[in-house]
């Protein structure tokens, strides 16, 4: 297919560790355009061998097509293997890779709360520390709860570097890059071949936020992207132009829908030893080897 749309930058993840953040500021460079939309989930989509030259082009309409660099984040990247069977598919010269990572056990409960807000974690975290650990990583089509599976971050990088090789691949944390904002996001820009900016304005993270009639909102999304079996009769009666119109005014809905913010609790000692013993330890210990990075603001892991 001619047109083809392939972007020279992915920030696969890690899901919960400042990808958004991460996004925004690249996109200040002037040679660099991210996609309008953060996470396209166009890469790992279950139709992507389906894809019609009018799926490409919408692709590509999310970039400013002259850029330098074009990018997107989507963070299921990291995690699913159709991606890099894809990319090997339709790249000659391989893309390049940023991976923005924290500490592991900050990673699983901020994505615990942050479900925990869905109205899609009912567990007290107690609890699923105890199930969860254990349970082997499953690809995913709606909101995911691999807390720790997502936190093996050697495990998931060491596939991009077998396929991608090391040179194209850069990792940085959100320690980091809250602590030292200018150098961190220059040394981003370096790894890419571009000049370094000589400031950046701050950028506020993610807040943690509680949605309201979490059993509406869900019912609705799930409408939106086509997840419910009623919307399939919707396909038999209604033309394409009549479906587009309905799953947009619900996106807008969904878009806007109330939300408070809330602090969510710190873990306590015992259940971030449990975490560290659980596995994190020794991936923290060859992603060190890796990169030959101490990731010493990992106070975790010293």
């Amino acid at each position: 297919m001619k047109n083809k749309f392939l972007p020279n930058l992915f920030i696969p993840g890690a899901a919960k560790s400042g990808t958004t953040t991460l996004h925004e500021l690249l996109n200040l460079h002037p040679e660099i355009s991210m996609s309008k939309v953060k996470e396209p989930v166009f890469w790992n989509n279950k139709n992507f061998e389906k894809y019609i030259e009018q799926d490409w082009l919408n692709y590509k309409k999310l970039f400013v097509e002259k850029s330098k660099i074009c990018g997107e984040s989507t963070t299921s990247y990291m995690y699913y293997n159709s991606f890099i069977e894809n990319i090997n598919k339709n790249y000659k010269k391989s893309p390049k890779f940023i991976f923005i990572l924290r500490n592991p056990i900050d990673r699983y409960n901020s994505h615990f709360w942050w479900m925990k807000g869905l109205g899609l974690e009912k567990n007290k975290i107690k609890n699923v520390l105890n199930l969860e650990s254990g349970i082997n990583f499953e690809e995913y089509d709606y909101y995911p709860k691999n807390y720790f599976q997502f936190g093996l971050y050697s495990k998931w990088i060491q596939r991009f570097i077998d396929n991608f090789g090391l040179e194209n691949i850069k990792v940085i944390t959100l320690e980091k890059l809250i602590s030292n904002r200018l150098d961190t996001i220059n040394s981003c820009f370096d790894f890419l071949g571009l000049k370094k900016l000589e400031s950046i304005p701050e950028k506020t993270s993610n807040k943690t936020t509680r949605i309201k009639y979490s059993f509406l909102y869900h019912f609705i999304r799930k409408s939106s992207i086509g997840k419910m079996n009623y919307t399939k009769i919707g396909k038999i009666f209604l033309s394409n132009k009549s479906i587009d119109r309905i799953k947009n005014k619900l996106k807008d809905i969904i878009t806007n829908w109330k939300t408070e913010e809330f602090e969510y609790e710190p873990l306590q000692s015992e259940h971030r030893n449990h975490l560290k013993d659980a596995g994190y330890f020794s991936d923290v210990k060859k992603l060190k080897e890796i990169f030959d990075y101490s990731f010493n603001e990992w106070k975790d892991f010293n």
